[in-house]
């Protein structure tokens, strides 16, 4: 009896697996932020995997824009053309996949996104619009195409090749 309780709060402890869900996008916020129904609420979605230029002026801008040496004008204009990407790639009202396991300190769901079976993390890397968030693990699948977008300068990479290079280091 007591390892049976020992067992079930151990396993209590631990995160759970990713779940995946259902969902409806509401609103596109920027490349990386989604407003969506999943189940009975209205939910933020930050996508997992990717860092993008920033499109809003903001403190990350300014801090971005020392740190590369790079105009922060520069930064904010590839920002503007990665969430253009995210608004042609997403509508109000597609279905979609949600896997998730965790929220972030602002309270978004921190998740991977498909619609129609396609990985939106890796379809913005493919295409040059989004960088790999190397802060934590990620799947391997990402850096050939990181690697394969910077070589055929696709997206954004063919707009400003410094300033993305610096960007996805």
């Amino acid at each position: 009896m007591y390892k049976k309780l020992i067992i079930v709060s151990l396993l209590a402890t631990f995160p759970l697996l990713a779940i995946e869900s259902a969902g409806v996008v509401t609103k596109i916020s920027d490349s990386s932020t989604l407003h969506m129904v999943l189940g009975q609420s209205e939910e933020t979605v930050r996508i997992l995997y990717i860092d993008v230029p920033e499109k809003f002026s903001n403190a990350k801008l300014n801090r971005d824009a020392k740190k590369l040496g790079v105009p922060a004008k520069d930064i904010q204009e590839l920002g503007k053309l990665a969430s253009d990407y995210a608004s042609k790639f997403f509508k109000k009202g597609d279905k979609v996949i949600v896997e998730s396991d965790k929220k972030d300190q602002a309270g978004r769901i921190l998740a991977t996104v498909n619609k129609n079976s396609v990985d939106y993390s890796l379809q913005m890397i493919e295409d040059g619009f989004a960088c790999i968030n190397k802060k934590a693990a990620y799947p391997g699948e990402l850096e050939k195409a990181l690697k394969n977008a910077k070589e055929e300068k696709k997206g954004l990479w063919a707009i400003n090749y410094d300033v993305m290079n610096k960007l996805c280091r």
